[in-house]
């Protein structure tokens, strides 16, 4: 669609003459000031209106000769043209989203993408990605257990370092080590618990899976 107004140079294009030539027309008056939006250097030029100040000002001769005539009247048909190209458009109607086929394509799709979800959380827990929080309740549990073990395991040996060091009676260093380890269990085993009950029951996250569409029934 030809914009309303446009610039000296863009009209100029648009009949097929020179910008100066349409300089020339303004400053004879042949384009009256009336068909000019703005002042100065940024005034624009009204293109139906220039174009009917041409037809009445411009010599019969000077239009046929140069061809102005038939490119004024081409623009205006180029014009309607667009404009009713515009008016009998029709947008593309949209997808019918009822019937029996829809709702049988809209099942396989569900099947394939629940499938497909299925496969992946299946996939992450044989990689040790996902696991049940029962499940991880317990093997926190485990480790730390395993881990105080030991540690009371090597009592005996630490003992017998610090008796070695400071002269005193062995039995007497795992004694009061073992007495001592007690509290620090006891303590770890409280600290533990409030770990594992505050553990979320579900925790979000994303699985890279192949993303189906309806294109995929068809």
């Amino acid at each position: 669609m030809i914009q309303a107004s446009v610039t000296k140079g863009q009209f100029a294009e648009l009949i097929g003459v020179s910008p100066g030539r349409v300089s020339q027309y303004l400053t004879e008056g042949k384009i009256s000031p009336a068909a000019l939006d703005g002042v100065g250097r940024n005034a624009k030029i009204n293109v139906e209106r220039a174009k009917a100040d041409l037809r009445l000002t411009l010599d019969v001769s000077q239009r046929l000769g140069n061809g102005i005539d038939t490119r004024l009247d081409a623009a205006g048909q180029v014009e309607a043209t667009t404009n009713s190209a515009s008016a009998n458009y029709q947008a593309p109607q949209p997808l019918q989203v009822g019937g029996i086929d829809y709702e049988i394509k809209q099942q396989k799709l569900n099947d394939l993408k629940r499938r497909n979800r299925n496969a992946a959380i299946a996939d992450a827990e044989g990689k040790g990605q996902l696991m049940q929080t029962d499940e991880a309740r317990a093997e926190m549990a485990r480790v730390a257990s395993s881990m105080l073990l030991v540690f009371e395991g090597g009592l005996v040996d630490l003992a017998a370092a610090v008796a070695s060091e400071f002269q005193v009676p062995h039995r007497d260093v795992v004694h009061l080590m073992r007495k001592e380890f007690r509290k620090i269990r006891e303590n770890a085993a409280k600290q533990m618990s409030k770990q594992v009950q505050s553990m979320q029951e579900t925790i979000e996250t994303t699985l890279d899976a192949e993303e189906i569409d309806s294109d995929t029934l068809n």
